[in-house]
């Protein structure tokens, strides 16, 4: 996807793994953050460098963490305030800004 991204934008070819640690970054100075939710943050950062989307049916996955350790999409959103629905868009937002 990059190269199609970097043939049609001209953005630069940067490694998917950076693109997502740079937006984990992004998205970790944009406020403060309690110390579970920067885990959170951090984990989800690492599936989305697995399996490129993390979105609400992958965090209910039985197979994924989140749903293991997190107790699902409710318990996680609950931890965001309401707010990860439109956490995860901005955090995939990020990973792909220029």
């Amino acid at each position: 996807m990059g190269y199609i991204r970097q043939a049609a934008l001209g953005d630069p070819l940067v490694p998917y793994e950076q693109r997502v640690e740079r937006a984990l970054q992004r998205i970790l100075a944009s406020r403060a953050w309690t110390t579970p939710q920067r885990q959170w943050l951090q984990r989800i950062a690492n599936q989305t460098k697995a399996i490129t989307i993390v979105d609400r049916e992958a965090l209910d996955d039985d197979a994924l963490i989140f749903r293991r350790e997190g107790g699902g999409w409710q318990r996680l959103d609950r931890m965001f305030a309401g707010e990860l629905d439109g956490l995860l868009r901005d955090f995939q937002r990020e990973v792909w800004a220029a």
